[in-house]
């Protein structure tokens, strides 16, 4: 069990962060690693979080196991497979701090699109070709800097799907990401008993704020639903480039 205060004080606020997206508000656990980073590895926050996480996708998969969409999975579930393959087989060899800043970029570029264009409310449809590629990356980063989100909302928000759809296929593709990558993170050797404990005690209040997730999607409306969705990708990818610029700068 991890006894440092200053620890609880970082994995506090980002067990609620991941509550809130299993809830619904999707994109916003993405600010929960990092926070932890603070004061933990990466690899040691998401030994703790891996727990949490497997557990929460089966309770927002029976939440949302009527609303979701097949299609999407179906495209972008196989590539992601992919993607964490290749992550895995590389991960050693990859600067992360890199890619971090290069998905930022390309976040904050597709939040200004949506914002700046005059069909922000028009749905693209399907897409195989996109699917496969933003599955795919969606793959590869979850594992190499366990940040999936951005890069995967990118195929779904512009799909317009009803939000409880959208949260449901979300939550559906991310149990399964989540669930691959159980095997090589214990290869890695950061989950262990003190680790497992820690996990134990932060859960509940996870789990509290999944349902008030699930709460607020449920009465939000569609329009500001994905307001709210594209600010918390935005402000997620800003995240992401600050991170891979500080830790870029600190290791030379």
């Amino acid at each position: 069990m991890i006894l440092d205060p200053l620890f609880y004080a970082m994995a506090i606020p980002s067990v609620i962060l991941i509550g809130l997206s299993k809830g619904g508000l999707t994109g916003i656990g993405a600010l929960a690693v990092p926070l932890m980073a603070i004061v933990a590895s990466p690899l040691q926050a998401a030994a703790v979080l891996m727990p949490i996480l497997l557990i929460l996708d089966i309770v927002a998969v029976w939440t949302y196991r009527k609303t979701y969409d097949k299609k999407t999975l179906l495209i972008t579930i196989p590539a992601s497979i992919i993607g964490i393959v290749i992550g895995a087989i590389l991960v050693s060899q990859i600067n992360t701090n890199l890619v971090r800043i290069i998905i930022g970029f390309i976040a904050i570029s597709f939040t200004v699109s949506y914002w700046t264009s005059k069909n922000e409310t028009k749905s693209q449809g399907h897409s195989l070709t996109r699917g496969t590629i933003w599955g795919g990356i969606t793959g590869f980063t979850s594992f190499v800097t366990l940040t999936g989100a951005p890069p995967y909302q990118m195929y779904l928000l512009p799909l317009r799907l009803e939000q409880r759809t959208y949260a449901g296929t979300f939550m559906i593709f991310f149990w399964m990401n989540n669930l691959l990558k159980i095997l090589p993170f214990m290869m890695l050797g950061e989950m262990n008993k003190s680790t497992l404990i820690t996990s134990i005690i932060l859960f509940p209040i996870s789990l509290i704020f999944a349902f008030v997730g699930i709460w607020i999607v449920r009465k939000l409306p569609t329009k500001i639903f994905y307001e709210i969705i594209y600010i918390l990708l935005f402000l997620v990818s800003i995240k992401l480039i600050i991170d891979g610029i500080s830790n870029m700068i600190s290791i030379s």
